[in-house]
Parts: C-alpha cells; sequence; structure tokens
C-alpha cells in the first residue's frame, strides 16, 4: 500500500463514543501492520483491523475487532 488517505478506529473515552477518525495517512513496509501519519498525532503503527481506506458509511460503527486485539503496535 502506498501513502494513502485512510480512517482510524479510535474506542472512545469517558466522554465520548468509540468512532472512526479521519485525516490520517497510511502506508505499509516490512515490518507488521500499517504506520498512520496524522500533523497532530505522533507516527504509530497500529493493526489493519484498526485502518480503512474506505469511508465508513456510519462514523460509530464497530470495525470486526479480534478477540485480545492488540490496539498499538510499536
Amino acid at each position: 500500500m502506498k501513502r494513502e488517505r485512510c480512517w482510524v478506529w479510535f474506542r472512545g473515552g469517558l466522554n465520548e463514543r468509540p468512532h472512526w477518525v479521519s485525516g490520517f495517512y497510511g502506508s505499509t513496509d516490512d515490518q507488521e501492520g500499517i504506520l498512520i501519519q496524522h500533523p497532530s498525532y505522533r507516527d504509530c503503527r497500529l493493526p489493519a483491523w484498526r485502518v480503512t481506506q474506505q469511508e465508513p458509511s456510519d462514523a460509530h460503527a464497530a470495525p470486526d475487532i479480534p478477540d485480545n486485539a492488540v490496539w498499538q503496535l510499536f
């Protein structure tokens, strides 16, 4: 995958529901997961289930979250 726009799944917090966030760029390389970049966040590598290249039709519809899911790869 070349560097493409993507949406990232955030699980929310005390005052917000889980949701997809736009404005990220994602790319892959030889390492596991997808490297995401955004000017307001530090670069981070996430598992593929947390990232999508298609705009979600429902911003609060959860992806298929695997059992014992890893939320961030370092």
